[in-house]
């Protein structure tokens, strides 16, 4: 991760923060390139790594955008390191969480809180 220019040069010079260079490849500091990414993160040309966006995910390296979690599903930022990451987000209220499709609508006469329930509960007799 360091370059050199030749000549009577003592000693090499270092590439910035998060870039580097192969061994003996380095001529000038515009060699230097930006390090590969960890998941969950993308390359930013101009700042370097960055953590993906809340709902957004990576598998890192040099992807330059994070992919978008499948609708109705989320994660933390900086969190996403593949799609599987990416969890259903809580029902609103009158609704419930199936698993396989998401939120949807509780039936007639049933009632919900929203969040992650995975059920309804029926109003009580003669109430609906």
């Amino acid at each position: 991760d360091q370059w050199s220019t030749g000549g009577n040069m003592t000693s090499c010079k270092n590439c910035p923060d998060g870039k580097g260079v192969e061994a003996g490849q380095g001529t000038s500091e515009q060699d230097c390139v930006w390090k590969p990414c960890p998941p969950a993160q993308y390359l930013d040309e101009d700042s370097g790594c960055q953590d993906c966006p809340a709902d957004q995910w990576s598998t890192g390296g040099n992807m330059t955008f994070c992919k978008n979690c499948p609708d109705g599903k989320g994660v933390e930022a900086g969190q996403g390191t593949s799609e599987q990451d990416c969890a259903w987000k809580p029902c609103p209220p009158a609704q419930y969480l199936d698993e396989d499709s998401g939120c949807q609508d509780c039936p007639a006469d049933q009632w919900s809180t929203g969040g992650k329930t995975t059920s309804c509960t029926n109003c009580p007799d003669g109430k609906g």
